[in-house]
């Protein structure tokens, strides 16, 4: 007799079982049809997340909404991305939030009078002491000829309605370093799809999370970005970090302007204690140019 191998239930069809469909409305109330709708219609259009566990894009959705930010991959402000689970290789959409969603969240606290995070093109640095927070920049203004300049590196700042004010810069090369160790996917993710985003998104997060004031809100975005949301048998959601790689055949991003199939590349792996090392030459060198 051959074996009968049950197949998983499709994005559409789990979400609209009967337990799920309660559970959801439990959550969402009069939203829980148009969060239905918008999931399936995702993951129809995302051969990727089509193929995922349904559960998992259904959490990351309901991670989205718990933060009032839209799930679109087009819009920005929150993805979800599927990732093949190395450990058990089964596809799992992944909870990312863009760095318009932590702008977003930051505006709401109320406390922040401004916000902005930028690309820094060759020849616009002109001093920066990462003690003094002092950063001159020669930014031109013709931006068509701006966007054709190489991208040296990031800045953001932030200031608070007290007064309160934060600036921090990092050089393309450990925005590099910095993916390279604390991202599971960057040879063949978003930092190969979008880096500029992703590198903006980084320098603000880590800068916010650091020196800003976060609401409950942001301080639930940060744990949960670039994980699996999942939940225990008690009920209690927590985040898992997959160690995993981009499925190849999803189109994200599209802002970008990206093709539909990623191929991904190996570069060399780096130890942790290579990669500080890096970071710290680079810190080294920045005091040591602007000593000058």
């Amino acid at each position: 007799m051959a074996n009968i191998v049950e197949k998983k239930p499709t994005v559409a069809q789990f979400l609209g079982s009967t337990s799920v469909k309660k559970y959801v409305e439990g959550v969402l109330k009069e939203r829980a049809g148009q969060f239905v709708t918008s999931l399936v219609s995702m993951a129809n259009l995302t051969p990727g997340l089509r193929d995922c566990v349904p559960e998992t894009l259904m959490y990351c959705g309901l991670k989205a909404a718990s933060l009032n930010l839209p799930l679109d991959n087009n819009l920005g402000f929150a993805y979800a991305v599927p990732y093949k689970n190395h450990g058990t290789g089964i596809v799992e959409a992944q909870f990312q939030i863009g760095y318009k969603g932590i702008v977003q969240l930051g505006q709401r606290t109320g406390q922040y009078k401004s916000m902005n995070v930028i690309n820094i093109h060759q020849g616009e640095l002109t001093a920066w002491d990462p003690f003094t927070e002092e950063l001159e920049l020669n930014i031109g203004q013709d931006q068509g000829a701006r966007a054709n300049l190489p991208i040296i590196g990031y800045a953001a700042v932030f200031t608070l309605l007290n007064g309160f004010k934060k600036v921090s810069y990092w050089p393309i090369e450990r925005v590099e370093a910095h993916a390279k160790r604390f991202s599971k996917a960057y040879n063949n993710g978003p930092w190969k799809t979008d880096f500029n985003a992703m590198a903006r998104k980084t320098v603000l997060k880590e800068m916010l999370s650091k020196w800003g004031p976060l609401s409950t809100e942001m301080a639930e975005a940060v744990k949960f970005d670039q994980s699996v949301v999942k939940h225990a048998e008690d009920g209690a959601e927590y985040p898992d970090y997959v160690d995993g790689g981009l499925v190849e055949d999803v189109a994200l991003l599209p802002e970008s302007g990206i093709e539909a199939e990623f191929k991904a590349e190996q570069d060399k792996k780096k130890t942790n204690e290579e990669l500080d090392a890096e970071i710290l030459a680079m810190e080294e060198a920045d005091a040591k140019a602007n000593k000058k």
